[in-house]
């Protein structure tokens, strides 16, 4: 991950790198206007102590303060984690028994540290399991955490997330649903539509209007999806598991004013990270795969239609590289973006990047890309 990083940013790659070993210091929700105004939303969430507030360009955006870094006491027990449960845990997560790579004689109602495989330390609690049921059942609760290295809040506990009126969001993925500018009455296609937060956006910025059509192969994923969008309230959309790369082969019918790609990337600006072991090989696999959906939604779109690419990672391959095909093999042509809250992208292969949108782990509290094509 250190040479990709480089190849990006040069001298300032340490920074990025430490940048991405803690969480973000701002929070985003997004709130969902389909049943709640953003202002009484962010009342009820200062009643219950958080510090909100509204983002100015995009206005269902709530950015939540997250705190610290704040020391953890030392315990006599530990229990080893592995990385996607450490990086919950940064970003104020319990720990529960899937997560746990090594709890060695550990009983209920223990003092607990919580450690990374790396060794380091992202919390302490205390066990509301035993080493034997952990291992039995592998399931549930199994480390209240007491303390944290960062508090920030715990967004799907509250009874807003259940009810539907709130979505967690980072405010990039946000842009990216504000970018491709849906309106109301028309066809829109998410092709990469699980776990449904850009896709119940765009049911909200249509106002429950048109139809949205959303693929995604993953099936538990459209589980997720399908609660989502229910949960929220969402009536225009209708949800298909299918492979979308195929979907101008097995549903030539199927038109849209716009598309939304946003395909499985390397992830490698999302934080907290605690170490990623990414290869150059898989970037460039991923980015040959990130293609075959961009000329399926070249295909789907129609003429003078709109397709934006997202991806949350920072690498050149599967950034302005995807651009460069997207516009010598697709027909598709690189315009401007409404709006614009990041940096201009790469121009080394050409003008088009610099119409792209980059957010920056060390600047904006992620590692994203956003690409916006007329056909």
């Amino acid at each position: 991950m250190v040479k990709i990083t480089e190849e990006v940013y040069s001298s300032d790659a340490p920074a990025v790198l430490e940048a991405l070993g803690k969480p973000v210091r701002t929070y985003y929700v997004r709130g969902n206007t389909l049943k709640i105004s953003r202002t009484e939303l962010q009342n009820r969430l200062e009643d219950i102590g958080l510090k909100v507030y509204q983002h100015p360009a995009i206005p269902e955006a709530l950015g939540i303060s997250v705190d610290g870094p704040f020391d953890i006491p030392s315990s006599p027990q530990r229990i080893v984690v592995d990385k996607h449960t450490a990086e919950s845990v940064l970003q104020g997560a319990n720990v529960y028994a899937p997560g746990i790579l090594n709890c060695e004689s550990l009983r209920l109602g223990d003092e607990v540290g919580v450690v990374s495989e790396l060794d380091d330390v992202v919390a302490s609690g205390t066990a509301v399991m035993s080493a034997n049921d952990i291992l039995t059942f592998r399931k549930g609760l199994a480390v209240e955490v007491r303390h944290r290295r960062y508090k920030a809040p715990q967004v799907r506990d509250l009874p807003e997330f259940s009810q539907g009126l709130l979505y967690p969001q980072s405010l990039a993925a946000m842009v990216t649903a504000r970018v491709l500018d849906p309106q109301e009455g028309e066809t829109i296609v998410d092709m990469n539509c699980a776990p449904g937060g850009k896709l119940s956006h765009l049911s909200q910025l249509m106002h429950n209007s048109g139809r949205i059509v959303g693929f995604d192969r993953n099936t538990e994923k459209m589980k997720q999806a399908r609660r989502a969008v229910t949960s929220l309230g969402c009536r225009n959309i209708t949800l298909s598991v299918h492979d979308s790369r195929y979907v101008h082969v097995d549903l030539p019918e199927l038109k849209a004013d716009r598309v939304l790609i946003d395909p499985p990337c390397s992830a490698l600006g999302l934080r907290p990270k605690i170490y990623d072991f990414t290869t150059e090989n898989k970037v460039r696999d991923l980015a040959d795969y990130q293609r075959q959906f961009i000329k399926a939604g070249s295909r789907v779109v129609r003429p003078g239609g709109v397709i934006v690419y997202s991806v949350c990672t920072f690498t050149i391959q599967e950034c302005e590289q995807v651009v460069d095909f997207a516009e010598r093999e697709c027909g598709l042509h690189a315009v401007e973006q409404r709006p614009f809250l990041g940096s201009r992208g790469l121009s080394a292969l050409g003008p088009s990047g610099a119409m792209c949108q980059r957010f920056h782990p060390h600047v904006d509290e992620i590692g994203y890309f956003i690409a916006k094509f007329e056909r």
